[in-house]
C-alpha cells in the first residue's frame, strides 16, 4: 500500500532541511514504529516534496504544503503508521515544522513486465564505499552497464527472499533489466554532470545514490514488490522509492533542486 501525506508548514518555521534528509525522515519513521503494536522492515518512503529552492546545501520550502509518500508491503502496517502519525500535533524535520493535514491512498498501477519509472528518492545498488590510502573515492557504477542492472537485481531478490518469497518463486523472476532513459543519459553526458551523488545511510557511511528515469523489464510480481518496498539497498531508510511516469506520488522538484542532486 502507498499513501501520500500532506502537511502544512507552521508559520514562523524557517522551512529548511538538509539537501540529503532521508536520515531525518527515517528517525521519524522509527519513532512512530516504536509506538505500533507490530512492525515490518518492508517499507519505503520518499524525500519531502514541495515548491522549494536550494540555498547553501539546504532545501528551503517556499510553499505552505509539503508532501511525503510512504509505502509498505503490508496494508495494516501502512495504515497504522499513518494513523499514529496523525495523532501528533506537530512534526519536525530539522528546521521545518509541519502539521499533518490529510492523506490519500494511492492506487496501484497495472503491473506489467515493462514499466517506466522515475525516482522520488535516491536509489542505491552498492554497499558503502571506502576511499583508498590517498583518499580517492571509487567510481560509481555506470547506469548503462550490465553490472548496474545486476546489482539492483541481486538486491531485490535478496529483499524478496527475506520477505518470504520461496526459491521456486524467485527462480521465476530471473528476467530482469534496468534500461536508463536515453534522453536523461544524453543530458547528463552533454552537461558533464555525474550519474550518481554521494549520500550517507543511517550509519553515516557513504553510498552512491541515483536519481534517474528508467524502464524496468521484470515479472509483474517484482514490479509490485519494488512499488511497495522500494528498489535496491537501504529501502527502509528511505532510498529507492520510485513512481510510474506521471504517477500520483510525484511532486515536481524545482529546477534548482534537480541541479543540486545532479552535481
Amino acid at each position: 500500500m502507498r499513501i501520500k501525506i500532506s502537511f502544512l508548514k507552521v508559520h514562523g518555521s524557517s522551512g529548511t532541511v538538509p539537501l540529503h534528509h532521508q536520515k531525518i525522515i527515517s528517525a521519524l519513521m522509527d519513532e512512530v514504529i516504536r509506538e505500533l503494536p507490530s512492525a515490518s522492515p518492508f517499507f519505503n518512503f520518499s524525500s519531502l516534496k514541495g515548491t522549494s529552492k536550494v540555498q547553501n546545501g539546504q532545501i528551503r520550502f517556499l510553499s505552505s504544503k509539503v508532501t511525503l509518500v510512504v509505502s509498505a508491503a503490508h496494508d495494516d502496517f501502512a495504515k497504522e503508521w499513518v494513523e499514529r502519525l496523525f495523532e501528533k500535533r506537530l512534526v519536525s524535520f530539522a528546521k521545518l515544522t509541519l502539521v499533518p493535514k490529510s492523506y490519500e491512498i494511492i492506487p496501484d498501477p497495472e503491473f506489467k513486465t515493462e514499466m517506466k519509472y522515475v525516482c522520488i528518492s535516491p536509489m542505491v545498488c552498492q554497499p558503502p564505499f571506502e576511499t583508498d590510502e590517498s583518499g580517492n573515492i571509487p567510481d560509481a557504477l555506470d547506469p548503462r552497464s550490465q553490472e548496474f542492472s545486476d546489482a539492483f537485481y541481486n538486491a531485490i531478490m535478496d529483499n524478496m527472499e527475506k520477505a518470504g518469497f520461496t526459491q521456486e518463486q524467485l527462480q521465476q523472476y530471473a528476467e530482469f533489466e534496468i534500461v536508463p532513459d536515453p534522453n536523461y543519459i544524453e543530458k547528463i553526458l552533454n552537461t558533464h554532470k555525474k550519474f550518481a551523488r554521494i549520500y550517507k545511510n543511517n550509519d553515516s557511511l557513504p553510498i552512491f545514490g541515483y536519481l534517474l528515469p528508467f524502464t524496468l523489464h521484470a515479472h509483474p510480481q517484482v514490479q509490485k514488490f519494488v512499488w511497495d518496498c522500494g528498489i535496491g539497498l537501504y529501502t527502509n531508510q528511505g532510498y529507492g522509492m520510485i513512481d510510474v511516469v506521471g504517477g500520483m506520488s510525484q511532486a515536481a522538484p524545482s529546477s534548482n533542486e534537480e541541479d543540486a542532486f545532479q552535481q
